[in-house]
């Protein structure tokens, strides 16, 4: 019989539909812009004969424009958009096409065939490149046994390796094929030719195949390997048929017209390849049969040719089980013993032959085993170099630092304008560096280096109660470079043994707020006082603490006073615009700064700032010497605070202030963990330390006489020294906790990773 062949045309579906069940082998194309084919679908719609619809066009064409252009991120109105201008203007039941598969009656709407094969074939890139794809595409293939040949045929087909398939089995399907041929139980009966055609096509409907289901014969060997005349020559035959006497005909025909032939056999892996293309004259089946012919097999008993299978096969190359196999064929086998799994492989690599044949890639002729069994019993743990070993543990090293900085970032820092970076080079070193571009700069630059420093010891000290919990001591080196200022630190990492012994205060580290609620008691429990100068003591610290009322009213003017003269002096409310971050959206836009309401202790203060955002306003004030509502708020929070707080510590080098920031951490999780509420107040220290330390950056004459003047104030409640680092004011108060804090930037704004070569 010769082979069937696709129609040209479309034919009439209610022939198709005759017998489908068993003879149906390929799908209807309906293209509903060429003539007859519109009306041919809509009667078969109407017919009843169609299970399923599925349309999912609107999906190709979306993963079309995604493979086209795969860099671009696209909004689902542009995709909208170009999914119509890909329509040009042709109704979406119009585009493409339409396939009918008879045998399971669905109707499938496509991509038109370059589009659907672009689409399609776009994963197999760069492994096989778009030339390749178009070089591989032109291949004609015979194949001859659809058994093990079925795993092959779905192989090419998956990887798109032909332009014409030819496929020939005599055979249909019994229930014991069903261990090695991917199939449905509903299949059993059918011819496997069909079985295998049916499955490219549902995977590729506009697979160009031909079937002969009536195999191999001496009748059509001939048209197998030429063609019909238009089609042409194969240019691969792969062996995978049974019969003894056609194998070696295939060969002689093969070896006549300079085809080279493959032959997979599913048994340890082994692939055979014939260069009849390179080498006309090379013995068949490399020799192993001594020269017999496919005319000589005909004069041989079937019982006498199990000899010839162990031959082709190889004695010293069989596996035991398939030789044991051998053995009880016709006893207690009634076929050849074989493999789903190893069927499967020959399958990867019979296609892998084809696309070095069709690419002319090197592939001689001879034998190679893809021993899976042979593999496994050779495992070993694979050797790495020294240089995977460095490059494994820099990135488990990048995991912890990242989580080290994720946890430091979120200690505080004045405006909360984070003026920290980290880089991170490897050897377990974590540099911590002051970021001059988060500060102002001119006269404030100074002034702001030093805030930034305590902000960094804040965030030091949160690392080094994260390395605890990661089973890690963290040595802390400050300044370690006396040239680099911005350098503040150097942190090793070291292994500790044992078990890891967290620090409780790790745990406050996320629930640490700013709380600027009114307070619900105004006594300090006695306890929570030691605890906190304790505290502040084991960091090196000094905590003074003032619960007697008269005092802590004189302390609520004197920050009432602060704040005015923060909010009016030209400078200083340059410095406090800037940090505000006026609506949600520059909030989220900058994850840094004060947003009004965070700061605001109620809905009248919020209207203070707002008011106060204009330079007119407190110019005005100023002028007038106005603005005693703007000490207000601190007069009230004062009053319902349980203490006022302020920790120093001594030394006015770089090195105490970052000290003192890690001492204020430290107090501040303690805090958080006693349940006490913490609202900085650090406005006043900052006034002082422009008059004390900074000549009076920002301010005019006047505005160093009243800061003088509060200085005087303070001291007579709290002591201190012009040597000491003083670095946090600070009330406590009992109060439930903010709902918000204040957005971080994330780690990878903040963190540097230098990878080694």
């Amino acid at each position: 019989m010769k082979g069937l062949r696709i129609p040209t045309s479309l034919p009439p579906w209610r022939e198709v539909m005759v017998n489908a069940e068993l003879a149906a082998w390929y799908p209807l194309c309906f293209d509903r812009r060429e003539p007859g084919h519109a009306a041919a679908m809509d009667e078969l719609l109407g017919s009843g004969e169609i299970v399923f619809i599925h349309d999912m066009l609107d999906a190709q064409l979306r993963d079309l424009i995604k493979c086209r252009q795969p860099a671009r991120p696209y909004t689902e109105d542009e995709l909208k958009a170009l999914v119509a201008e890909t329509l040009e203007g042709t109704g979406a039941q119009d585009y493409g096409r339409w396939v009918f598969f008879p045998w399971s009656r669905r109707l499938v709407h496509l991509l038109p065939p370059d589009e659907f094969t672009e689409v399609r074939a776009d994963r197999n890139r760069n492994k096989i490149t778009r030339a390749e794809q178009a070089l591989l595409r032109r291949l004609k293939i015979a194949l001859a046994g659809l058994s093990v040949g079925n795993a092959v045929a779905n192989s090419l087909a998956l990887e798109g390796v032909f332009g014409e398939l030819r496929l020939a089995d005599f055979d249909t399907l019994d229930l014991s094929n069903m261990n090695r041929i991917r199939c449905g139980v509903h299949d059993i009966g059918v011819n496997k030719a069909v079985i295998t055609a049916r499955q490219i096509f549902e995977q590729n409907p506009y697979a160009n195949l031909v079937l002969y289901t009536d195999g191999v014969t001496a009748e059509n060997l001939g048209e197998f390997i030429d063609g019909d005349g238009a089609s042409g020559r194969v240019d691969v035959v792969i062996d995978e048929c049974d019969s003894l006497y056609i194998k070696i005909k295939l060969r002689e025909e093969a070896r006549a017209r300079r085809v080279p032939v493959i032959m997979e056999t599913s048994d340890r892996g082994m692939l055979d390849i014939e260069r009849f293309d390179l080498e006309p004259d090379r013995p068949i089946l490399h020799g192993l049969l001594g020269g017999l012919s496919a005319a000589d097999i005909l004069t041989i008993p079937p019982p006498a040719r199990l000899g010839l299978i162990l031959q082709i096969i190889g004695e010293a190359t069989i596996s035991p089980r398939l030789a044991a196999s051998l053995l009880e064929f016709g006893h207690t086998l009634r076929g050849l013993s074989q493999l789903g799994s190893d069927v499967t492989l020959g399958g990867a690599t019979t296609t892998t032959a084809v696309r070095y044949l069709g690419l002319g890639a090197p592939l001689p002729s001879g034998r190679v085993f893809v021993d899976v069994s042979g593999i496994l019993a050779d495992i070993r743990s694979p050797a790495r170099s020294t240089a995977d070993v460095a490059r494994t543990r820099f990135e488990r090293d990048v995991v912890i630092v990242r989580k080290l900085v994720e946890q430091a970032i979120l200690a505080p820092s004045d405006g909360n304008n984070q003026p920290w970076r980290f880089i991170y080079r490897g050897d377990r070193v974590l540099q911590v560096r002051f970021d001059p571009s988060r500060g102002a700069g001119g006269v404030d630059a100074a002034f702001e280096r030093q805030n930034g420093y305590i902000a960094i010891g804040a965030g030091i000290e949160n690392i080094t109660l994260t390395a605890g919990v990661q089973n890690l001591a963290a040595k802390v080196e400050l300044f370690p470079q006396a040239d680099d200022e911005d350098l503040v630190a150097t942190i090793r990492l070291d292994d500790v043994p044992g078990a890891p012994v967290a620090d409780p205060l790790h745990e406050q580290i996320s629930q640490r707020r700013t709380n600027r609620r009114p307070g619900t008691r105004n006594n300090l429990m006695p306890i929570h006082g030691q605890v906190l100068t304790s505290a502040a003591r084991d960091g090196g610290a000094k905590l003074q603490l003032c619960t007697e009322r008269e005092s802590m009213d004189e302390l609520g003017r004197l920050l009432g006073e602060a704040d005015r003269l923060r909010l009016l002096s030209p400078a200083l409310h340059v410095h406090f615009v800037r940090q505000m971050r006026w609506t949600p959206e520059e909030a989220l836009r900058t994850r840094d700064g004060l947003a009004p309401e965070m700061l605001a202790s109620g809905p009248g203060e919020l209207v203070t700032f707002n008011l106060m955002r204009s330079g007119a306003v407190p110019k005005l004030l100023r002028d007038i010497h106005g603005g005693a509502g703007l000490a207000m708020s601190a007069v009230q929070a004062v009053s319902s605070s349980a203490a006022i707080a302020f920790l120093s510590l001594p030394g006015t080098a770089p090195e105490a202030f970052v000290r003192g920031g890690r001492a204020m951490q430290q107090l501040w999780l303690t805090a958080t963990a006693l349940g006490l509420a913490v609202q900085p107040w650090n406005c006043l220290l900052q006034l002082f330390a422009r008059v004390d330390r900074f000549q009076g950056a920002g301010l005019d004459k006047r505005e160093v006489q009243q800061v003088l003047e509060l200085r005087d104030r303070f001291a007579k409640i709290f002591k201190g020294s012009l040597g000491d680092a003083e670095i946090l004011l600070f009330r406590l108060f009992y109060a439930d906790p903010p709902a918000q804090r204040s957005l971080r930037r994330p780690a990878d704004a903040v963190l540097t990773i230098e990878r080694p070569d």
